[in-house]
């Protein structure tokens, strides 16, 4: 290994000193580096004479070339070279995987700043150039292109291309049957020495942008380098880009659709109604039922769009999870800030409270540090035996069938990253629920300025979802209320 020397190997610093002068000390034996200089001297710091019987230089042999050597009697020269030989090996490991490692954090540095950036880029081209500038700094190519696919024509169209002539080079073109064949399919390829190609394209990697449960395009590199081959290590970190830059392309799909809906209104108020719409039919379809629970939920906003959000998803084990939360400000803002949280939500892969509040609240972090302000939530997760975990984020503490349950204080999401949130442990027996609310129930206020309050709720929150809300309301709404019921049935 390059940089390897006896020298380096017997440092102080290295901890094979110690090893290599404790077996050294009885020997009569020392180590000299190429040029004859004694790095370890015999003990009593006799040097032997080379043409006694007896006495050899025995060399310290890796990787095929000579590091150096073991002078003395031969049998205890050739045991403490067989030993260097071996702490040799040692460090051209360790120091292999230290390299590794820097190298894996520099791909996960380069990632994390890949997500950065196509957060804030709502714009196809933009999302794809980005996207594939980041793949050439990791991956050698000298093409490229991203491929969208068209979800009216069901074709394929370039978003985003680089080296000569690339976005008409066979496979990585929108015609291209190699690319519809991964969109097709939804799985990654690689082709190398591909000799065949009359373009000179010697490797050549496809990974499919998956969008929830089908792609919505490919992401290819290719090179017309001889001699270069893609690897498997290669295309798992193509399907990492992918997997960001297909989220990055949601965002900018959906945001294309909003801006086009909006256009086709003149007035404000129309768009308004447009965005109450679309935040209704979010919320209608964040709640699925789960076999074991009886869930209700009723959203009631203050204006035509509001800042609250809930969220009920089933797990494969057949526990639920169930989350409700308020983001800070009013109007089409707050409505997008819902939208953009119930999409995290979505492509959220654990089930687990404080896991799920901690990724959200990173969601949040703007890469700028500007303040975008905060949000409320709280977690819950309640297994098909009635065991449950909750996780609050500076929400309205749940109540369980009728009394407040106590939850450590935190700091809401989106202002401080890497946040930890605590967890609190219970078990539901058959029949009883938990209630989440946001705070337009508490801070419901009458004509004549006096808050609900927090006393009443825990006689309230026996009440069914409905009623809750409606009480809320009718004492005088000031805020977007939403009742969430969770009510343990039991496996059946």
């Amino acid at each position: 290994m390059a940089g390897l020397t006896l020298k380096s190997l017997l440092s102080r610093r290295s901890g094979n000193l110690s090893v290599v002068t404790e077996m050294l000390e009885n020997s009569g034996a020392g180590i000299v580096d190429l040029s004859g200089t004694f790095l370890i001297k015999p003990a009593g710091g006799v040097v032997h004479d080379e043409t006694l019987p007896g006495i050899g230089r025995v060399a310290v042999e890796f990787e095929e070339s000579v590091l150096g050597f073991v002078i003395g009697p031969r049998a205890a020269a050739t045991s403490v070279a067989i030993l260097v030989k071996h702490l040799a090996a040692k460090e051209a490991e360790n120091r292999a995987l230290a390299g590794e490692v820097l190298h894996l954090y520099r791909e996960v540095h380069l990632i994390e700043q890949l997500s950065e950036q196509l957060a804030a880029l709502l714009n196809t081209a933009a999302v794809g150039e980005s996207a594939l500038a980041q793949a050439q700094r990791l991956i050698s190519a000298t093409h490229g292109s991203i491929l969208i696919l068209d979800k009216a024509e069901g074709s394929l169209r370039t978003a985003a291309c680089f080296g000569p002539d690339a976005g008409n080079l066979g496979p990585l073109a929108p015609d291209s049957r190699f690319a519809a064949s991964v969109v097709e399919r939804g799985i990654a390829e690689i082709v190398n020495s591909n000799d065949s190609d009359p373009r000179g394209l010697s490797a050549l990697m496809c990974a499919p942008l998956r969008a929830g449960q089908r792609a919505a395009g490919i992401i290819a590199l290719a090179s017309n380098v001889p001699g270069v081959s893609y690897s498997a290590a290669d295309l798992k970190l193509l399907n990492t880009i992918a997997l960001q830059t297909a989220a990055a392309l949601e965002n900018s799909f959906l945001c294309a659709e909003m801006v086009d809906a909006a256009r086709e209104r003149a007035a404000f108020a129309a768009e308004l109604q447009a965005a109450s719409t679309v935040q209704q039919l979010l919320l209608q379809s964040a709640s699925r039922a789960t076999p074991g629970f009886q869930v209700d939920s009723v959203y009631l906003p203050a204006s035509e769009v509001g800042g609250d959000f809930f969220l009920v998803s089933p797990a494969p084990d057949g526990s639920l999870t169930a989350i409700v939360g308020d983001v800070s400000g009013k109007g089409l803002t707050a409505a997008m800030r819902v939208a953009l949280i119930l999409g995290a939500l979505r492509r959220e892969v654990s089930y687990e409270p404080a896991e799920i509040l901690a990724g959200l609240n990173n969601a949040l972090i703007s890469p700028s540090q500007e303040q975008l302000g905060f949000t409320t939530a709280c977690c819950v997760r309640i297994s098909l035996a009635g065991e449950f975990t909750v996780a609050n984020a500076g929400h309205v503490a749940p109540y369980l069938s009728g009394r407040e349950l106590e939850t450590p204080p935190a700091l809401p999401l989106g202002l401080v990253p890497d946040q930890k949130y605590e967890l609190v442990q219970g078990r539901l027996e058959r029949g009883e629920r938990l209630v989440l609310l946001s705070d337009g129930v508490p801070e419901a206020r009458n004509p004549q300025g006096e808050l609900y309050g927090f006393e009443r709720l825990s006689e309230l929150s026996l009440l069914s979802a409905q009623q809750i809300a409606q009480a809320a309301q009718t004492f005088g709404q000031e805020d977007d209320i939403t009742v969430l019921t969770v009510a343990f049935a039991g496996e059946s």
